[in-house]
């Protein structure tokens, strides 16, 4: 690393101004997506049949909202199919592409969303789109199983794609490649990605739009790899908690909890705000409602469903409870995450300026059919 001293001559940095231009470039987020002139992102999402639709709801909503704040289009997208113009997720929910292989080029980066089963037609028709355009694409990268499958045709190293598989990290890039192990780690992806092209002050904008706390790092381990404080707390404390994660959907009375955990329930009581600092019922409740999330975010059941898969009777007082615990209706949560593809795709192809100019010059929005939505009587 070097200083440009006079008339073009170069002299090595000092060591101490060397060691804070590297610290410098460590804190520095990076993105391991392709950028055009304009510091833009440009992105093909490849959506395999069986992909999953929470990933590309996370990627879609975390673009947009960048887009929307940033005013203007620093992520822009095709969604593509391998043939015809509607791909089925693992959901059964078919989602609208903008066009398949057939009609549409690679972008400079890929994305490929796909379930780890893919077909074996379905792989081979991946494979020739990506060897007819080799010129187009400068990055490649799946989320869930696209890495897998991406490393089934020889397209991305296998080593690559096995760590991916293990879990090792969240998201990672190795040369011209990339992955991220998809569910809740595609909104960290997306979000690292915010932050390395437009900043961390929008990046924290797109944070508290979402409702999240912070951006997890792509070494941090995920949340079911993390040793959890109950590991490391009282016996009875262990025994309620597993009991009570295994009883979500239909919740026990806590003094049944507290005699299988082999306790009073004024003592267990007292554990859980020693060791925990919440009470067992504000534990239990806040378990049902971070499954409530899960569901809301990543599945199509009504609301009413979501209530009673969580162990509501009664749909206002969930919504009550689920505003209390997140900060947003459930509704609205529903349909900020499932505007697929209709509305999102549309209105997330890139940012609309106030004079009404098209969104992006790439191509031309399409009408879609946008997937069922939840019920009327969605609180």
């Amino acid at each position: 690393m070097t200083s440009a001293v006079g008339s073009g001559m170069q002299l090595p940095l000092p060591d101490a101004a060397r060691a804070e231009a590297v610290t410098r470039s460590l804190r520095a987020a990076t993105s391991p997506f392709a950028l055009e002139k304009d510091r833009s992102a440009s992105l093909s999402l490849v959506l395999m049949p069986g992909f999953a639709l929470g990933d590309l709801a996370r990627l879609l909503d975390v673009f947009d909202s960048a887009n929307q704040l940033a005013r203007r289009s620093a992520f822009r997208w095709d969604l593509v199919s391998l043939q015809g113009r509607r791909v089925e997720s693992s959901a059964g929910i078919p989602v609208a592409a903008d066009g398949d292989v057939t009609e549409r080029r690679p972008l400079a980066n890929v994305i490929v969303l796909s379930d780890v089963d893919a077909s074996d037609e379905d792989c081979v028709g991946l494979a020739a789109w990506l060897n007819a355009h080799p010129a187009s694409i400068q990055r490649l990268g799946g989320i869930g199983g696209g890495c897998g499958v991406l490393a089934r045709i020889s397209a991305m190293p296998r080593e690559r794609a096995r760590a991916a598989a293990q879990h090792r990290e969240l998201y990672w890039r190795k040369d011209a490649y990339f992955g991220c192990r998809g569910g809740c780690a595609t909104s960290d992806f997306a979000l690292s990605n915010v932050e390395a092209l437009l900043g961390a002050q929008v990046a924290q904008r797109v944070l508290m739009r979402l409702a999240r706390e912070r951006v997890r790092k792509k070494i941090e381990p995920a949340a079911d790899q993390q040793k959890s404080i109950e590991t490391e707390v009282a016996p009875p404390i262990r025994a309620a908690v597993a009991l009570m994660r295994r009883t979500v959907s239909n919740p026990l009375p806590l003094p049944a909890i507290a005699g299988e955990a082999g306790v009073h329930l004024r003592h267990l009581e007292r554990l859980f705000h020693r060791h925990l600092g919440v009470s067992p019922r504000g534990y239990y409740q806040r378990l049902r409602l971070a499954q409530a999330r899960d569901l809301v975010q990543g599945t199509m059941m009504g609301l009413s469903q979501v209530a009673e898969a969580v162990g509501f009777d009664s749909l206002s007082h969930f919504s009550k409870c689920y505003m209390d615990a997140h900060g947003i209706r459930p509704s609205e949560d529903r349909q900020r995450h499932f505007t697929t593809p209709g509305e999102a795709a549309e209105r997330g192809r890139g940012y609309r300026p106030a004079n009404g100019a098209p969104r992006t010059g790439m191509h031309a929005a399409q009408s879609r059919q946008a997937p069922p939505g939840p019920p009327a009587s969605a609180a």
